[in-house]
């Protein structure tokens, strides 16, 4: 079969490569419809975060069973699918704990990074993580389930009350599905971003939208009652120095863009005076079985697909979601909120 493999240089190269088959008795056999390209996938590609060479990449998908193991009872053949990326061992010390996010082996576990991912044709993986969907639901919000699970997680840990005051930075996928959740929950929710084509989605899901160099100090008093912001998320991954001066007192500042390049100085006493809590949360836990419900009644996820190519022309589909020229390092215009890789004709 075809798919993407991050190669031994360290480039994205679409190439023929061994089709996967169940060896295991709960191992499930999907046939791909399509993956997402996620920005953990842009973030490899921009060396911010490392992938094991003669690796698939790719791991926000969904497909079609097409065979399974003789005990796999959750799903059967001809069911469709959403693939849980963030496995684990089941075994060590923290999965035990129910922290499976901490597995001392989650490296090797990932899809895309440390195992076989879903940027091909077919995908192999066990049962217990894979979720039936509904047949009501579209392909592209079903695409969108991975990432959102992410998101839960976080706005779990974020604690988002209904009289607070929320700040996302940053209007990519995650930021855009942070706003969406968030402006359910708080008193208002405000996004920053530079590209104008994601500002436009933007205004159409959040209370306020600004470019950075416009959010000031000012212009935060009057919008939010004279008071900073009660909740900060750094969807981006590399902002906490900009943020910090944002956040009101009691308030949590919240990581979310992966970035392994990125440090952030902090003074601790701050965080003892002001009360200021920093939350670290991880990939997520358990949450697939939640986001699959939540998505079930949230149909504007499907706004946020914008783009559908087909995995052999994947070298336009991630150049557009760069926001530099690869050649030049020069920055463009971001033309696409979440693209869907597909594997066939046929899923465009």
């Amino acid at each position: 079969m075809k798919a993407l493999v991050w190669t031994d240089n360290e480039i994205l190269e679409y190439r023929e490569v061994e089709e996967p088959q169940i060896k295991k008795n709960n191992d499930v056999k999907i046939k791909i419809y399509g993956t997402g390209i996620c920005g953990t996938d842009l973030n490899v590609l921009k060396g911010k975060l490392r992938a094991v060479p003669n690796m698939i990449m790719g791991h926000e998908s969904v497909g079609v069973v097409v065979e399974i193991g003789e005990d796999v009872k959750n799903v059967s053949v001809g069911d469709r699918v959403v693939i849980d990326p963030t496995q684990f061992c089941g075994k060590c010390y923290y999965c035990r704990k129910g922290l499976t996010c901490y597995c001392e082996d989650f490296d090797a576990w990932q899809l895309g990074i440390g195992s076989h991912g879903t940027f091909g044709e077919y995908y192999v993986g066990e049962d217990r993580f894979v979720y039936k969907l509904p047949d009501s639901m579209e392909w592209e919000r079903a695409t969108l389930i991975e990432p959102l699970s992410c998101v839960l997680s976080v706005i779990e840990k974020a604690n988002i009350k209904p009289e607070d005051s929320v700040l996302v930075l940053g209007c990519g996928p995650i930021g855009l599905l942070v706003q969406m959740i968030a402006r359910k929950l708080a008193r208002i929710t405000v996004a920053t971003e530079i590209s104008s084509f994601r500002t436009e989605a933007a205004r159409k899901i959040t209370n306020y939208v600004y470019h950075p160099q416009e959010l000031t100090l000012e212009e935060i008093y009057r919008i939010n009652q004279g008071r900073k912001f009660d909740v900060i998320f750094d969807a981006i991954g590399n902002q906490l120095d900009w943020a910090y001066p944002l956040i009101e007192k009691g308030g949590r500042l919240v990581p979310m863009g992966f970035d392994d390049t990125y440090e952030f100085k902090i003074k601790p006493f701050e965080l003892l005076s002001k009360g200021i809590t920093i939350i670290g949360t991880g990939e997520a836990h358990h949450m697939m079985e939640k986001a699959l419900s939540c998505a079930i009644d949230l149909p504007e996820l499907s706004s946020l697909i914008t783009e559908k190519v087909l995995l052999e022309n994947f070298d336009t589909a991630f150049n557009n979601l760069m926001g530099f020229d690869p050649a030049t390092n020069e920055r463009k215009e971001i033309t696409s909120i979440k693209t869907i890789l597909v594997s066939a004709p046929s899923g465009i």
